[in-house]
């Protein structure tokens, strides 16, 4: 069994740096317990996944008898001599990205072998550059529109079925891992943001391997704790966290690189962002308040001090396209009061209308009028106390909470 000394044992002489022919090549001078010195050298001072690792060692006395040879402590990683006391391996593409202190395997004359870890490293890194999201990141079954405008309206049922999936051989090789961020709004019809839910989650293009893609998904787990909750079924797709929303709202989803774990630019550019809007009843019932100005009255000869309030339960009919009211609405209550139960002879009376919101037309063109309040035109059959009823031609300004 090899014995494996501590590196307090061994003796750092000289540490240096050798350039040859525009390679780099890290040398490390040891005196282990040996009474000889032996440089160890290395072609590169970091490597990737797939690189060639080349390494030399020259020993002091060159009589000796007993053998040397170097380990690289990476698994699935071996040396192959190359004469000259020149090796060469191959750097896993599994391995995980680190720092690897090669070791010194002496076998003496008596066959006793001996191991010694030097202070020289062999530092590993990973690619890690940034892949286009649109190559590799989808959502279905349904994809949603890239227009806040015109998002796509599903049921509760389609909702629920909304993922993002990964096609991970989309990812190109020698890419690194990918990091992403999922942000998921929901906004209500009048713009008000109801709810926010965020994952972090990364992905990889596949080695084609199933247990291969588990021990490299474990080993970036382990790497980045920002991502231990996720599961390995994540790596392929990733539900959406909707359920229990407000009829009409609208669903922004936004994916894009995650830059707190990749450092560098921001790409405003690199990220998807699709929107989709909840289906609803295709009728709702609504209240409003309004301060009605009488414009045309078909019975102007029996006179009414009109009030200055209206108040009225309204029907909109919804569309099932864009969510929007339609501007045409009806409504049913009290027309021409102080209040909206004031209500006596000669001062109002109930009443039924038909109200175009011009206000809300603005709301279908997306020009961002004010919320909840609506102004137009309306037509009003007014049945006061105690006078005639009529019909009225008014003009509005009114709030619907």
């Amino acid at each position: 069994m090899p014995k494996v000394l501590s590196p307090c044992l061994l003796l750092l002489c000289m540490v240096g740096t050798i350039s040859t022919q525009a390679q780099q090549r890290s040398t490390t001078l040891i005196q282990p317990i040996l009474d000889e010195g032996i440089l160890v050298s290395t072609d590169k001072p970091v490597y990737f996944p797939d690189d060639t690792l080349r390494l030399a060692i020259q020993r002091e006395d060159r009589t000796s008898t007993e053998s040397v040879t170097p380990i690289v402590p990476i698994e699935g990683m071996k040396l192959t001599s190359t004469g000259n006391d020149t090796y060469l391996g191959v750097i896993p593409q599994t391995v995980t990205p680190g720092s690897y202190h090669i070791l010194l395997r002496f076998t003496d004359a008596r066959g006793q072998r001996l191991v010694y870890e030097t202070s020289h490293v062999v530092q590993i890194e990973e690619y890690q550059d940034v892949e286009q999201l649109s190559k590799y990141v989808s959502i279905v079954p349904l994809g949603g529109s890239s227009d806040p405008r015109t998002p796509v309206t599903l049921d509760g049922e389609q909702v629920r079925a909304l993922h993002i999936v990964f096609g991970r051989d989309s990812i190109r090789s020698r890419m690194g891992p990918q990091f992403v961020t999922i942000r998921t709004m929901v906004l209500l019809r009048d713009g008000t943001t109801a709810q926010t839910f965020e994952r972090r989650v990364l992905t990889f293009r596949t080695h084609g391997d199933p247990e291969r893609d588990r021990a490299m998904f474990i080993q970036y787990r382990t790497a980045y704790g920002a991502f231990a909750a996720i599961s390995t079924e994540e790596l392929e797709h990733v539900g959406l966290p909707l359920d229990s929303l407000p009829a009409w709202a609208m669903i922004k989803v936004n994916i894009e690189p995650d830059y707190t774990i990749r450092i560098g630019a921001y790409d405003r550019s690199n990220s998807v962002t699709r929107y989709f809007r909840v289906k609803g009843p295709s009728i709702e019932i609504g209240f409003s308040l309004g301060i009605p100005k009488v414009l045309y009255d078909t019975q102007a000869r029996d006179s009414i001090e009109y009030g200055n309030t209206s108040a009225m339960v309204r029907f909109y009919y919804i569309n099932a396209a864009s969510g929007n009211r339609f501007p045409v609405s009806f409504g049913m209550g009290t027309f021409g009061v102080n209040s909206p139960i004031d209500v006596g002879a000669g001062r109002g009376g109930f009443a039924m209308s038909t109200f175009l919101d011009l206000v809300e037309l603005t709301r279908i063109r997306s020009l961002g009028f004010i919320k909840n309040v609506n102004a137009g035109l309306e037509v009003t059959l007014f049945v006061p106390i105690e006078r005639k009823t009529r019909l009225l031609i008014n003009a509005q300004v009114g709030f619907s909470p």
